[in-house]
C-alpha cells in the first residue's frame, strides 16, 4: 500500500510538470529577472496586507525585442508595491483585501489595444482588473501611473 501511495504521488508530480511549457533561452533568463526582482516587494506586501500571495506570470509569451533595454519586471512590481501601501495607509482596505486578495498575474500577453479617444491612464486602467480574489494586470511597456492606477482598480472592484 505504501508503494502504492508513493507511486501515485510521482505520478502526479510528473503530471504536473508535463504542463509547464519550455521556455526559451531569453525567456529563462526573463524569468530569472523578474522571480528575482518580485521577490522583496510580494514579502513586503504580503507583511503589511497579512497575505500568502503569490505572483503569476507567463514567460512564455515575454518577447525580448519589445521590452529591449527595459527593466521590464518593474511594470509587475508596482502591483505589490501599491497594494501593500494600500495596506499600510489605509486600515479598511487592508481588511478587505487581507480576506479577498488571494493571486497576482501580470501577464505579458492579452493586452487590450490602446483607444484613440484614451487618456494617460485609460489604456492602464482597461489592462488591470481585481475579480474573484485575482489582481490581473496585461503588462505593456506603453503604460503610465501604474501605482496609482492599481490603487484605482482595488478601489472600484472593492467599493
Amino acid at each position: 500500500m505504501k508503494k502504492l501511495a508513493i507511486a501515485a504521488a510521482l505520478g502526479l508530480s510528473t503530471f504536473a510538470f508535463a504542463d509547464e511549457p519550455d521556455l526559451k533561452p531569453a525567456q529563462e533568463e526573463a524569468k530569472a529577472k523578474f522571480d528575482e526582482a518580485i521577490e522583496e516587494p510580494l514579502k513586503d506586501m504580503n507583511a503589511k496586507c497579512g497575505t500568502k500571495v503569490t505572483v503569476k506570470t507567463d514567460y512564455q509569451n515575454f518577447k525580448g525585442d519589445e521590452w529591449s533595454g527595459m527593466a521590464f519586471y518593474s511594470w509587475c512590481n508596482a502591483v505589490p508595491e501599491a497594494i501593500g501601501s494600500m495596506c499600510a495607509d489605509r486600515p479598511a482596505y487592508k481588511k478587505a483585501l487581507a480576506k479577498k486578495l488571494t493571486s497576482i498575474s501580470c501577464l505579458f500577453a492579452g493586452v487590450k489595444p490602446k483607444d484613440k479617444k484614451d487618456g494617460s491612464n485609460d489604456f492602464t486602467l482597461r489592462n488591470m482588473s481585481f475579480e474573484k480574489g485575482a489582481f490581473i494586470f496585461y503588462m505593456s511597456k506603453d503604460m503610465a501611473n501604474l501605482n496609482d492606477n492599481v490603487k484605482a482598480t482595488i478601489e472600484k472592484a472593492l467599493n
